[in-house]
């Protein structure tokens, strides 16, 4: 065999490789963002502690901003249970894609390999030519409704239906952890006022011990939500990603799949 003849038929067989393996790298890529549920366990986290704001901030409330905060505490407590609703819808959402990706999902080859291999006509026994081209393309109709191009089409119509209503939800997320930024500022600024406020005046020899626990509480305030406001941060990110990640998967997806009807 000629140099060029193995050069001409090694590039056929990687044309050949590269279409075959682009749908299996899709479904490892949907399996990937499945999977991928951090920003949701982050945000839950989140949500929680928005919704303690006011338990963890009383003991630093004067009488008019605990009044405030007792009714901003009942409208947080009354809203929680949607808020959780829309996480969960998010996650079951995702939980079902990467039920639909699986690697065995749509594999149909053991009942494949359980009709057995091809049948003959047996003229005289009820078995004619009629029966094995029935039987053929049964087989045919099985074989295609399992595999990587009918998973593909499964998976390419629920990412394309899905992901408006997912990046609605996503930015509702988004929304929310940007309320819960600002309202960690908020409490920031309260609690570490007051802690300003009670250091400054704890000057006294019989206060000494009070001062340096309270300014030991106030280092360590600080840092609590510097660390806060970073996972505010990262959370956000995390969602966005999320959602590039699944409109790049759609658009991906929708064009293979248009791809290989029209072959």
């Amino acid at each position: 065999m000629s140099a060029l003849l193995r050069h001409r038929r090694a590039l056929c067989l990687a044309i050949l490789l590269c279409g075959c393996a682009s749908p299996r790298t899709d479904l490892e890529q949907v399996r990937a963002l499945a999977a991928g549920a951090g920003a949701l366990t982050a945000f839950s986290e989140l949500s929680q502690r928005h919704v303690d704001t006011y338990q963890r901030a009383r003991p630093y409330l004067s009488p008019a901003e605990d009044a405030r905060e007792r009714l901003l505490d009942a409208q947080r407590r009354a809203a929680q249970a949607d808020v959780a609703r829309l996480a969960q819808a998010v996650r079951l959402y995702l939980q079902a894609l990467g039920r639909l990706a699986d690697a065995e999902a749509y594999d149909v080859q053991p009942e494949l390999a359980s009709a057995g291999a091809a049948i003959r006509a047996w003229p005289g026994s009820g078995i004619d030519d009629r029966h094995v081209r029935a039987y053929t393309l049964l087989l045919q109709q099985l074989s295609r409704l399992g595999g990587a191009a009918s998973q593909q089409a499964h998976l390419a119509q629920v990412l394309h239906e899905g992901d408006a209503p997912l990046q609605a939800l996503l930015a509702a997320l988004d929304s929310l952890l940007a309320l819960y930024d600002k309202s960690g500022d908020n409490e920031r600024d309260m609690v570490l006022g007051l802690l300003d406020v009670e250091i400054a005046y704890a000057d006294a020899p019989q206060q000494r011990l009070l001062a340096v626990l309270a300014k030991n509480m106030q280092q360590s305030k600080t840092e609590e939500y510097r660390l806060l406001g970073l996972r505010h941060t990262l959370a956000r990110r995390q969602l966005a990603a999320l959602a590039r990640e699944h409109a790049q998967l759609a658009a991906a997806l929708t064009t293979t799949e248009a791809r290989w009807t029209n072959r």
